[in-house]
Parts: C-alpha cells; structure tokens; sequence
C-alpha cells in the first residue's frame, strides 16, 4: 500500500534524490497522526456525544471531525516536509491535488471503518441479548422456587391451622388472602412484567399474611395512587423487596420492623425499611433477591435500580417503565 500510494506523491515532491524520502516519510507521518488523532476523536465523541443517543447525528459528527482533521494533518504534513526536503513551499496546485487525493482516500477508508465498527456493535448488541434472555430466564426460574416456598407455604398453613379453632370468620378470610397470593403467582409466572396497579393490588393480600403471622413484630404503609399513565414494573418485583426486608431484618414486638411502600412520581415505586439487619448466617446470600430484579429489570431498560443505605434505613427505587404493546407480546 505504501509502495503504490509513494509513486504519485512523489511527483507531487517533485523530482529529485530526496523525493522518494520525503514522500515515504510524508506517508508514515501522515498514517500515524490520522489513526492517532481519529482514535483521539472517537474517544471524546463517545464522552460527549455516545452512540447510543441520535446515533445518525454522532455519524455525521465523527465523520465530519475526522475528515477535517485528516485533510489538516495532509496538508500540514505535505507542507512542512516539502519545505524541509525540496526547499520550496507547495503551489495551490499541488495543494489541490493533494486535497483530492486525500478525500479519496478518506472516504472509502471512513467507510470501511465505520462498517466494521457497526459490525462489531451489532454482535457485541446480539451477544449482550442473547446474554440478558438466558439470565433473565434463570432468573424467573429463580424467582419462582423463591415464592413456592415449602417454607412460606408451611408457615401460612400453621397460622390458617391456629385461626381456625379460634376465630373461623378471619380464618376464612386469611384463607381467601392465601388463595389470591397463590392464584395470582400462577397467573403472572409466564409473565416478563405486570402492570404496577396489579402488583399493588397483590400486595395487600401479601401484606396480610405476614401481619397475621407476625402481628405486631411488623409496621407496614403503602401510600399509593394509581396514575393516568400505565407503568409496568418486573413481575413479583415489589413484593421481592417486601420479602427481602423481612427476611433479613430484625423484626419483634419491641423492635418492630417498619417498611413504607410508596410512589415517587412516574419514576419510581419506592420500598423503605428500616435497617435493622440480622447476625449474617454462613451461605446465606442478601442480595440474592435484589440481583434477581437487577437481571430482569436490565433486560427491558436502561434504568437502574437505585439502591440506598444509612444507619436507619435501606431503601430500594425500582424504576418504572412505559412499555409498548408489541415489547411486551415480544417480551
């Protein structure tokens, strides 16, 4: 390549025993500072302007800035080292020539490059799919064993046992709480997300099954107002987090544990407790909960889960999102 690109810029050094010097080394010089520079640019670009907003406007961008830059370094090159070796400064010319040579140069080079980085994006965009499909199908997997649980299951069946010997109107009512917290798991288990109106809904019934069980060991709100707006949030999630309170924090009738479920806006549904966390078991996994709504949420947004922590409380925003009806039948 230099070989064939040195025979027309030699002419344009002029002839002479220096000629052939000079335009090898007008090449190099020239080669080093456009793949130097354009890295350079490709760099800030990314800081500034990243591909993934208005991508159209970053490729026009790029390619506009690269190829002002390249003609400078051309042109600035040519100059300095025809001066240097011949002794004579270009004509205009031989700077129009050299214009031209360099835009057919630089376009299809630009062209190549920028095909190959979208080649690279888009399987580096395929793998990161195929990723986030097979965790977020561990994870629903994850998530139902978790709310199957014998345990759950075991305990909800002692306190309907106790109830109804002593008090049969709440026992049926508990019963009638139980059976909507395991129709609606049933009926929302296939699901990548539910509606957050429908979470809530669920919740309550949650909700009431462990303040039956553990009465005044726990102080649980929700301040909710449904919106206008439909949001959706991953299945099971707030209720994840429900169970990810109690289950690591201290909760008794001298230090009952309190969680706030509540809305910010239209960007979050926020789940504040108060921390107070039990002695850490060996193999136990606290976060495994959490990392569960963060694989799933991933798969549907760029939103993160917004996690927080002081000497009082830990406070978990999941973000809501607004999903189109072909997302969601593809989801």
């Amino acid at each position: 390549m230099a070989a064939t690109a040195i025979l027309p810029v030699m002419g344009m050094f002029a002839l002479g025993e220096n000629s052939y010097a000079a335009a090898l080394l007008w090449i190099i010089a020239v080669l080093a500072l456009l793949i130097w520079g354009n890295i350079k640019i490709h760099q800030l670009l990314d800081k500034i302007h990243p591909w993934g907003k208005l991508p159209l406007r970053r490729f026009l961008t790029q390619f506009l800035v690269s190829g002002i830059y390249s003609l400078i370094c051309i042109n600035v090159c040519y100059y300095f080292l025809k001066t240097l070796f011949i002794g004579l400064p270009p004509d205009g010319e031989q700077m129009l020539l050299l214009n031209i040579y360099g835009l057919l140069f630089y376009i299809p080079v630009m062209s190549i490059n920028f095909g190959v980085f979208f080649m690279q994006r888009w399987k580096k965009a395929t793998l990161r799919t195929e990723q986030l499909q097979a965790e977020n199908l561990k994870s629903r997997l994850e998530s139902l064993k978790m709310h199957i649980d014998p345990h759950f299951l075991f305990n909800n069946l002692n306190v309907l046992s106790s109830l109804i010997d002593i008090d049969t109107e709440n026992a049926h009512r508990f019963l009638d709480k139980f059976a909507e917290v395991y129709r609606y798991v049933l009926q929302h288990r296939d699901e990548e997300l539910v509606e957050l109106d429908t979470e809530i809904a669920f919740i309550h019934s949650y909700i009431y099954l462990f303040q039956q069980r553990l009465n005044r060991q726990l102080n649980i709100s929700i301040d909710y107002r449904p919106s206008k707006v439909t949001h959706y949030i991953p299945t099971l999630a707030v209720q994840m987090l429900l169970e990810n309170a109690i289950k690591h924090n201290v909760a008794t009738a001298s230090q009952p544990l309190a969680i706030e479920i509540y809305r910010d806006g239209d960007r979050y549904i926020i789940v504040e407790n108060t921390y107070q966390p039990k002695q850490q078991e060996g193999g136990s996994l606290p976060k495994s909960g959490l990392d569960n709504i963060i694989k799933r949420l991933a798969y549907f947004s760029d939103e993160e889960m917004v996690i927080s922590q002081s000497d009082t409380k830990f406070t978990v925003k999941l973000p809501l999102l607004q999903v189109s009806s072909q997302r969601l039948n593809d989801g």
